[in-house]
């Protein structure tokens, strides 16, 4: 949840930089919210950790794995402010 709300954030501040301040999300084509939407991702990503663990085995005669993986991912957003001033 706290990741939505840290995505609509940036992404007010990714509209409010640009130079087409009068632009409505409405108003931008597929394209350009997906590539919006894939920069504010790939940015809270690189503020974000996984750690965890896999517990697995191997098919016999087969390349196939089965398992299990446990994660959990940490993200540090005081970075993102930090890093801005």
């Amino acid at each position: 949840m706290k990741i939505i709300l840290i995505l609509l954030l940036l992404t007010q501040t990714v509209f409010a930089n640009t130079d087409q301040d009068d632009r409505k999300v409405a108003d931008l084509t597929v394209q350009e919210l997906t590539e919006t939407v894939r920069s504010i991702v790939q940015e809270s990503i690189e503020k974000c950790v996984v750690a965890g663990n896999m517990e697995g085995r191997a098919v016999p005669l087969s390349l196939k794995v089965e398992g299990e993986v446990i994660a959990k991912m940490s993200c540090n957003f005081n970075q993102l402010e930090s890093e801005s001033d």
